[in-house]
């Protein structure tokens, strides 16, 4: 019998452990795992004044930490120096491997496939293809269910991305947050994180009402080839959803987090520092009233936002420029990275176009 079983080892799962485990070394801990293979991607995240210090909490290094961001689209550049903030990028291989290290002397793992789980009044049974497990609690992060399947008015966010290495030397002092490109039925943008003069990662990502990756990749191959490839490092895929409506859930043993259980924030899909920063304030919480509250005013607002981009996609990139042609780029980073001040909420409301807003409102 386990204390704790852990269902996928993903990013809030040893994020939560890592945690937890500092206040509660004497739990029995069993991490099932699907599969050896880690995903290559990279994750990113805000890091600055009043922002949880991923490097001290978790021991994770940025691969690159950017202190200018670039937002654009075909009539107009914003170029914003973002200090004493920085956007910071990690290879999420790398994350997991550093955080799952500092983990293996107290928990057991296994690499199998779970067939099915079955909550009991004083356990939880799981039965994978090989073994049968029980234990007090069971923590899931593995897939997205139902509730946002379901959900009319989800807004998908999805991306191909290629690392390359160019020819020619490039500026890599500037990440390129967004350079909207001409969509009239969804949110259309190149994300481009220059690792160093000869290496680039160039995504191209939605925000759609479905997932077209076949028509997303035809616009990857596009913006690919304004470089002078020497060669391609790594591709990358990837879907995240977009909705107010898809929420924490748990029921007395079991507990979802991650994407699965809401972490990531809806209007931009981040869920690092959101994951980082519950599981370090729950590492003394009991496993019977661990919860994951959303902030009611960010939840809102991301709402309004999420219509905009339902009902008006073609126009939503100007939410973004406004925002981003702020005077106060530290309230918008903030915003993002779920710390705003009640300034900030004011700057915000200040700061985004009130025609499309309002009527996102009220649709």
């Amino acid at each position: 019998m386990y204390d704790l079983i852990i269902i996928g080892r993903g990013l809030s799962s040893l994020l939560f452990l890592k945690q937890y485990l500092d206040m509660h070394s004497d739990l029995k801990v069993l991490i099932i795992e699907k599969s050896k293979k880690i995903e290559s991607k990279y994750i990113s995240s805000w890091q600055g004044p009043g922002l949880l210090d991923l490097t001290k909490e978790y021991g994770i290094q940025a691969d690159k930490a950017y202190k200018k961001i670039s937002i654009s689209n075909e009539n107009i550049a914003i170029k914003k120096n973002i200090l004493p903030y920085s956007y910071n990028t990690y290879d999420y291989k790398h994350v997991i491997e550093t955080i799952f290290s500092s983990l293996k002397d107290s928990v057991e793992i296994i690499y199998d496939q779970v067939v099915s789980i079955k909550e009991m009044y004083n356990e939880v049974n799981v039965k994978t293809k090989k073994y049968k497990f029980q234990s007090q609690y069971l923590i899931s992060s593995t897939s997205i269910d139902q509730q946002s399947v379901n959900n009319k008015k989800m807004l998908f966010q999805y991306f191909v991305g290629t690392k390359i290495q160019i020819k020619d030397n490039h500026k890599h002092d500037t990440c390129q947050l967004m350079h909207f490109l001409q969509s009239n039925n969804e949110v259309l943008f190149n994300y481009n994180l220059p690792f160093d003069q000869k290496s680039v990662l160039i995504e191209t990502t939605a925000f759609g009402k479905k997932v077209h990756f076949e028509n997303l990749e035809k616009i990857h191959k596009k913006s690919l080839a304004v470089f002078n490839i020497a060669k391609i490092i790594k591709r990358e895929k990837g879907i995240i959803p977009m909705s107010v409506n898809h929420k924490f859930h748990r029921t007395a043993r079991i507990i979802n987090i991650g994407l699965d259980g809401g972490f990531a924030r809806p209007s931009s899909g981040y869920m690092l520092l959101r994951a980082a920063q519950w599981s370090k304030i729950n590492k003394n919480t009991n496993l019977k009233d661990l919860v994951f509250k959303e902030k009611k005013l960010i939840n809102f607002l991301d709402k309004i936002f999420l219509k905009a981009c339902y009902y008006y996609p073609d126009l939503a990139n100007s939410i973004f420029i406004k925002l981003f042609n702020s005077n106060d780029i530290a309230s918008v980073i903030r915003f993002l990275a779920d710390i705003p001040t009640l300034y900030d909420i004011v700057k915000i409301l200040i700061n985004t176009p009130k025609k499309i807003m309002i009527n996102a409102l009220i649709k």
